[in-house]
C-alpha cells in the first residue's frame, strides 16, 4: 500500500484541530480500477482545493472489501462529498465520472486551463486524451489487447521474478536494450526465453521491454494533432524507464513531456473525481452500505473438476533408488524449461532416479543448470559418477553448448521437448499413445504408435492454456500461493465458470467479471 499524507494533514484523515468547517469541506476521490485502488481527500480553503491523504493499494479481485478497509482511514462521516470512477467503479454508490472528465479535471487542476496531450497507462488498458485549445477533448483507447499495459508487464517481467518496479530499476540506465516489438504478451514471451538462451543480459531485455511498451502507447500520440505539451500519468508513469524513454520519443516527434510529479500522476483520475463531487456535493450512505448489490452473474457453467477424477490415475512418486554407491554410473538429464528448470539423475544400468531438483529458470537458463548441477554434487554426488548428459527445453540449446565445452560432445546429448516427453513417458508406461503436456509457455499434443512419435502440435501463439498464464491469473486471487494451492482450491468446487477459449486476454476480462 501506497500511503502519502501531505504535510499538515492528519494521518487519521480528520480536520485539524480548530479548523473551520465551513471552509474547510472535505471531499474524496476514488479511482476503482481493474488492479489498484486510488483514494485521495481535497479540503476546501480559501485558497480553492488542496490534496489531502492519499492511498493506492493492489484489491486482489476483492476490490469492494479493499475499498471499505482504506474508507476507514479517511473520516468517512466527516466527508462532504465523494465520487468515483474507474473500470469497477460501478460497484460503488456514489456518482460516477467518466474517464475522460476525471482525467480532464485532474489535469486542469495540477497544470491549469491550457491545451495538452494526457497519456494514461494503467493495468488494464492505456489511453490519450486530447485537451484542445477550442475546447474540444477527444479521447483514443488502445484495442482489447493488453499490449502496452501494467498487467502486460506484469506478466512478462514475473518471468524474471521480478516486479515491474524491481524490472525498471534494473534496466533504467541500459543504454543497448534489445530488439523487441510491442506484440502480443504471449508472443514476446518467446523472444523474451530466446534471447535470454542465448545469453543476452537481462537488463537489456527488460529493457527492450520497456521500450516496446512505450513505442505501443506513442501510437495513439498524433503528431500535428494531438497538443505537443504531454502529461504521461498512471500507475506505469511512475517507471524511470517508461518516462525517460517517452520523453525521447516524444522529442523525436517535436512535442515535450510536461514534469508531472510521480507521486501525482498515479492519482489524477481520483483528483478529478474529488473535483467533480465538490461541484456537486451531494449525502454520502453510510460506509457499511456504500457497495451496491451486484447483478447475477450469467456466465455459463461446466461439470466441476472433481467430477472427473475417476477418470483419472495418478502415478505415484517412486523413492529415490538411493545406495551410496560412489562409483554407480548415472545419467544427468537437464530440462531447462521457459518458466522452471528441471534435474534428475538415473542409475545407467537399471534407469532408476538417484536424486532431483528444480528451480525457476527466471530467464536465466545457465545460472539455473549451472545451480541445479552444483546442488547435485552437494546433495547426491555420493550416489555415483556422471557418464553422460541429456539435455531438452526451451534453454537446451545454450544449455548443451556449456555442457560440451566442459565435458565434450561425446557425452552430451540434446533432444528437442518432443522426442523428451516421448521417451519419457514411454519408460513409465510402454502402452503410452497419447500425451497432452503443459508448459510454462506452450501446450502439447503428442501422438505415439509402436513407440515412434506418429503426429504432434502446440499452441502457436496464445498462452490461454499454458502454465505461466494459469500461474499470472492465480496470483490475482487473494491469499492464493501458487498453482498447486490454486488447483487444490479448483477441485472443491462443485462447478466452474466457462471462461471460452479465446485469447489470454479476454479470458482474463472474463475471470474478472466473474469474481
Amino acid at each position: 500500500m501506497n500511503i502519502q499524507p501531505q504535510p499538515g494533514f492528519p494521518d487519521d484523515g480528520k480536520l485539524p484541530a480548530g479548523g473551520d468547517p465551513a471552509l474547510e469541506r472535505r471531499f474524496l476521490g476514488i479511482d476503482v480500477g481493474a488492479e489498484t485502488i486510488k483514494v485521495i481527500a481535497m479540503t476546501e480553503t480559501p485558497a480553492g482545493l488542496r490534496p489531502g491523504r492519499r492511498e493506492s493499494t493492489e484489491h486482489h479481485k476483492e476490490p469492494g472489501a479493499t475499498l471499505l478497509r482504506m474508507l476507514e482511514n479517511f473520516g468517512w462521516d466527516q466527508l462532504d462529498g465523494a465520487a468515483v470512477s474507474g473500470r469497477l467503479g460501478r460497484i460503488v454508490d456514489l456518482p460516477r465520472i467518466p474517464t475522460k472528465q476525471a482525467q480532464a479535471r485532474g489535469f486542469r487542476h495540477l497544470f491549469g486551463e491550457r491545451s495538452a496531450t494526457v497519456v494514461s497507462i494503467g493495468s488494464h488498458g492505456f489511453s490519450v486524451l486530447e485537451l484542445r485549445e477550442s475546447g474540444l477533448e477527444v479521447l483514443r483507447e488502445n484495442s482489447r489487447c493488453s499490449q502496452g499495459t501494467g498487467n502486460f508487464l506484469r506478466q512478462l517481467t514475473g518471468r524474471f521474478d521480478l516486479s515491474p518496479a524491481e524490472a525498471s530499476e534494473l534496466c533504467a540506465d541500459v543504454g543497448t536494450p534489445a530488439p523487441l516489438s510491442g506484440r502480443c504478451p504471449v508472443i514476446l514471451k518467446t523472444d523474451m526465453t530466446h534471447l535470454a538462451n542465448k545469453g543476452e543480459s537481462r537488463e537489456a531485455i527488460l529493457a527492450g521491454l520497456f521500450d516496446a511498451v512505450c513505442e505501443n502507447v506513442i501510437a495513439l500520440v498524433k503528431p500535428g494533432l494531438s497538443p505537443v505539451d504531454v502529461a504521461l500519468i498512471g500507475g506505469v508513469s511512475g517507471s524511470r524507464r517508461i518516462r525517460h524513454t517517452f520523453e525521447r520519443l516524444l522529442g523525436k516527434r517535436d512535442m515535450q513531456a510536461l514534469p508531472v510529479d510521480p507521486g501525482d500522476a498515479e492519482f489524477v483520475e481520483a483528483i478529478g473525481d474529488a473535483l467533480a463531487a465538490a461541484d456537486h456535493p451531494q449525502p454520502l450512505p453510510p460506509l457499511d452500505a456504500l457497495l451496491l448489490p451486484q447483478p447475477e452473474c450469467r456466465l455459463g457453467s461446466i461439470e466441476g473438476l472433481a467430477g472427473a477424477l475417476q477418470q483419472v490415475r495418478r502415478m505415484p512418486a517412486e523413492p529415490l533408488a538411493l545406495n551410496g554407491n560412489p562409483s554407480r554410473p548415472l545419467i544427468f538429464g537437464f530440462d531447462i524449461g521457459s518458466t522452471g528448470s528441471k534435474a534428475v539423475a538415473i542409475d545407467a544400468e537399471t534407469c532408476e532416479t538417484t536424486w532431483e531438483g528444480y528451480r525457476r529458470t527466471s530467464g536465466d537458463p545457465v545460472g539455473a543448470a549451472q545451480e541445479l548441477l552444483g546442488r547435485f554434487v552437494t546433495e547426491g554426488g555420493d550416489q555415483g559418477v556422471i557418464q553422460a548428459f541429456g539435455v531438452t527445453g526451451s534453454g537446451r540449446e545454450i544449455t548443451g553448448s556449456l555442457l560440451e565445452t566442459c565435458y565434450g560432445g561425446a557425452v552430451v546429448f540434446v533432444l528437442n521437448e518432443i522426442a523428451a516427453h516421448a521417451e519419457g513417458a514411454l519408460s513409465h508406461d510402454p502402452r503410452v499413445d497419447t500425451i497432452f503436456e503443459i508448459g510454462g509457455q506452450d501446450a502439447k499434443y503428442i501422438r505415439l504408435a509402436d513407440g515412434r512419435v506418429i503426429d504432434c502440435a502446440m499452441n502457436e501463439a496464445c498462452s490461454a492454456g499454458t502454465g505461466s498464464f494459469i500461474e499470472e491469473q492465480g496470483g490475482k486471487f487473494s491469499g492464493i500461493r501458487g498453482v498447486t494451492q490454486l488447483s487444490d482450491e479448483a477441485m472443491l468446487a462443485d462447478r466452474c465458470v466457462s471462461l471460452g477459449q479465446h485469447c489470454s486476454v479476454f479470458i482474463a476480462e472474463v475471470i474478472g467479471e466473474a469474481v
